[in-house]
């Protein structure tokens, strides 16, 4: 009877580290728009998040790794859809997959916005070729803090400093596409829009929204045929 009990406590504690922390792994990487907190983003936490502004701000503004943690986390039915979306861009389908995001209340703005994130943040299949570490110790143009990543911070920084966007320019090709590919998502979905827009219908619209944070149209144009041959 006493070696059941010593078990049957046993078990308990068990239990109870488990669920300890699984709860303290939860809080201490909380996951945006994630509101009952279960690590997991489920149909009505994502329609929840397209019909809350605050939380699509907090989304499209945060960092490579906290968006990485959102689209990871999507129920399979949701990642299935922006999967989709993200693959129709650019695309014939792209006006067909803009009209039934409307019908779900998400603007063209925010289905473009969200189609570059899944690209930027939802990784290869398994079995496919694994990306090459990004900071292999060789300075990054921009990179101020020397951790191998731009982020939006210093993205915006470099638009608004005439020395760094002339380095990047004038920058081997080597160079250029060390600064590249070391954007995080946010600023990463920037650019993509910017270098997706050149040529377009949407070009003056997209260099109007870039002009806020010091971008000129001449300097618009040298990111977005750079990014295009990197």
């Amino acid at each position: 009877m006493n070696n059941a009990l010593k078990i049957t406590a046993t078990a308990i504690s068990a239990l109870l580290l488990c669920t300890l922390t699984a709860s303290a792994q939860t809080n201490t990487n909380p996951i945006i728009g994630d509101l009952d907190k279960n690590g997991r983003i489920s149909r009505s936490e994502a329609e929840n998040m397209m019909n809350t502004p605050s939380l699509k701000s907090e989304l499209f503004n945060a960092s490579a790794e906290e968006q990485g943690r959102y689209y990871n986390a999507l129920e399979n039915s949701i990642r299935v859809r922006l999967l989709k979306l993200s693959r129709a861009y650019d695309t014939p389908r792209w006006p067909y997959a803009v009209e039934m995001c409307r019908r779900n209340g998400i603007s063209e703005i925010d289905a473009e916005k969200i189609a570059l994130a899944v690209r930027a943040n939802i990784g290869p299949k398994r079995g496919g070729p694994k990306a090459k570490p990004i900071n292999d110790g060789t300075p990054v143009i921009a990179d101020q803090n020397g951790n191998g990543r731009i982020s939006r911070i210093e993205g915006e920084n470099l638009m608004r400093s005439a020395e760094l966007k002339s380095k990047l320019f004038n920058a081997s090709a080597e160079d250029q596409n060390r600064f590249y590919n070391a954007l995080e998502g946010n600023i990463r979905v920037r650019f993509l829009r910017l270098s997706r827009a050149y040529e377009t219908v949407r070009w003056d619209r997209t260099v109007g929204f870039f002009q806020r944070y010091g971008l000129s149209a001449q300097d618009a144009e040298k990111i977005a045929t750079t990014m295009q041959n990197n």
